[in-house]
């Protein structure tokens, strides 16, 4: 299977370093190197898969390809995806006893020779904090001379930046974000009787008729007194929603394995007190001096202290870190925050969301976050969704 994606950078990065194969089962690194989106919770599949990987992209550097070894329970799946050269594990069947073990095994050894090109003690790279005991076992069964790598650092630095396919991906899924954005401010317009988790359920219907198809969905609704307390997640609820309360609503939408993440805060169906206007404020002034400040050359440090100058301002003390690099992963480095100081670089995606919050002395919380793209000229948003206040 000759995949699109970042299957090219991560090959480029193995000869590099004289890997010959890499064997990754993390499922954002399965989706960049092969382009099949694994789903957020495998269920049942899973359950009757008895742990045993549902998808393993197995990369070979010198024939340039990665390998799919399969559930045969993800196969239409995978077929859907546009890969036709998978190959496929039973793992369950109610005719006769099954070994799943054994399948993958089978499967995972075949598709191991493949990819290892005739090599006897090739270089494997594999995933440390993803890789489990049965496969790492079978990888020495197969070569027992092998030399084991860390390709997680292969994938994390192949990923950095992000390619033309990686951005088309980002937008989409910050379109799904925004249509969840846009319903509930909406909603916060036009009063009515809601609770957290019926504003929820709108939201999420509203990001899967963006996209056409059921959309994976994490993050907060939180609204009220409630909003002040920087606990995260503390709703949805079933807390009936009051006039003139304040909401921080923070999601992350994952759109054909690429996550967006936006959060925005509103008012409903009031005019905003004192309290909500200045820290509505002081938020939305340290956004658009993170906006400002961000361009290639400029490290993350440097944007979280430009977003602190302007709680300083306002007279409010310096809360959270303020953002990320952002997907196959929802929250991926760089960070914003003081001991980061990594250099922005040009086709980065990175979220910022300044934040502040009363504790238990008042009633108010204040987040927004956009996802932005950085250009050669700055920063351009991705999301387009209107702030609350």
């Amino acid at each position: 299977m000759k995949a699109q994606c970042g299957l090219k950078k991560v090959i480029d990065r193995m000869r590099e370093k004289g890997m010959d194969v890499a064997v990754l089962v993390n499922s954002s690194n399965v989706r960049y190197v092969s382009g099949f989106d694994m789903p957020a919770a495998a269920g049942w599949m899973g359950d009757v898969s008895e742990g045993l990987p549902m998808a393993a992209a197995v990369v070979s550097a010198s024939l340039g390809e990665v390998f799919l070894a399969a559930s045969d329970l993800y196969r239409n799946m995978v077929f859907r995806a546009g890969i036709m050269d998978g190959e496929f594990y039973r793992s369950f069947t109610h005719l006769e006893v099954n070994d799943p073990e054994e399948n993958f095994a089978e499967v995972f050894r075949r598709t191991l020779g493949k990819a290892a090109d005739g090599k006897e003690r090739p270089v494997v790279g594999i995933e440390p904090n993803d890789t489990t005991l049965v496969v790492a076992e079978l990888i020495r069964k197969a070569f027992p001379e092998c030399s084991l790598e860390n390709a997680s650092q292969i994938l994390r630095d192949s990923r950095y930046i992000k390619t033309l396919e990686d951005i088309r991906g980002l937008k989409e899924a910050a379109r799904a974000a925004d249509a969840s954005q846009v319903r509930l401010y909406e909603i916060s317009r036009s009063e009515g009787a809601y609770t957290e988790l019926d504003i929820w359920y709108e939201v999420q219907k509203a990001a899967s008729q963006a996209v056409g198809a059921p959309v994976p969905f994490v993050g907060e609704l939180v609204t009220g007194p409630r909003t002040g307390l920087s606990d995260y997640p503390l709703g949805p609820t079933t807390r009936r929603v009051e006039k003139g309360d304040i909401a921080i609503m923070d999601i992350s939408p994952r759109v054909d394995g690429y996550w967006g993440d936006c959060s925005n805060s509103v008012v409903f169906w009031a005019e905003p007190d004192e309290e909500q206007r200045r820290y509505f404020g002081a938020v939305r002034d340290a956004y658009e001096a993170g906006l400002a400040a961000i361009r290639p050359g400029v490290r993350f440090n440097e944007v979280n202290r430009a977003m602190e100058e302007q709680y300083e301002k306002h007279g409010l003390a310096f809360c959270s870190y303020q953002g990320h690099q952002i997907g196959c992963n929802v929250n991926e480095k760089p960070r914003f925050t003081y001991v980061d100081d990594s250099v922005l670089e040009e086709n980065m995606v990175v979220c910022i969301e300044p934040q502040m919050y009363t504790g238990k002395a008042g009633k108010t919380g204040v987040r927004l976050e956009r996802m932005l793209h950085v250009t050669g000229n700055g920063a351009v948003e991705l999301n387009h969704f209107p702030w609350g206040l």
